[in-house]
């Protein structure tokens, strides 16, 4: 993981929260413009909830065989269910003060991995260029995902 000691470092605690919420809104922003994010959280939420479901279902029904079964059909399902992205997005959007800074953190250290600098990270504009500049990789859309996920379960 990135040296998270230089992002936001050097300002006080009014300043960093006013760029923190910042930040956050250029983010809220990229959830729902990007295209990419939207494909990205649709296709994981939907098989993660229905191949599980199904396969405990089927492993009821059926045992392992039945589970792996229910696995598979509920994988099929959740393809073809509808997208629940935009409650996530209103949730990240109605998050605490603390956990949008902790958010943000994370998905600086996300980027920071990618190949940018903290330097680059510490404005709205500098989290949005960062964001759709490494928008077409996997690993930064995923790490966004899975941390605005982890903001509103934690």
């Amino acid at each position: 993981l990135p040296n998270m000691d230089d992002y936001m470092n050097g300002y006080d605690d009014d300043e960093r929260e006013r760029r923190s919420s910042e930040t956050h809104g250029e983010l809220i922003r990229f959830l729902t413009q990007s295209k990419e994010m939207r494909t990205t959280a649709k296709s994981s939420l939907k098989q993660s909830l229905y191949a599980g479901g199904g396969a405990l279902a089927g492993s009821f029904i059926g045992g392992p065989v039945g589970g792996l079964l229910g696995g598979v059909v509920g994988s099929v399902v959740g393809y073809l269910q509808s997208d629940e992205y935009d409650g996530l997005v209103l949730a990240v959007l109605k998050l605490e003060e603390t956990r949008k800074q902790t958010l943000m953190k994370e998905v600086a250290a996300v980027l920071m991995i990618a190949g940018a600098q903290a330097r680059q990270l510490e404005s709205a504009d500098g989290i949005r260029e960062q964001l759709y500049r490494f928008a077409d990789q996997e690993a930064v859309r995923d790490g966004v995902w899975k941390a605005c996920v982890s903001s509103v379960t934690t």
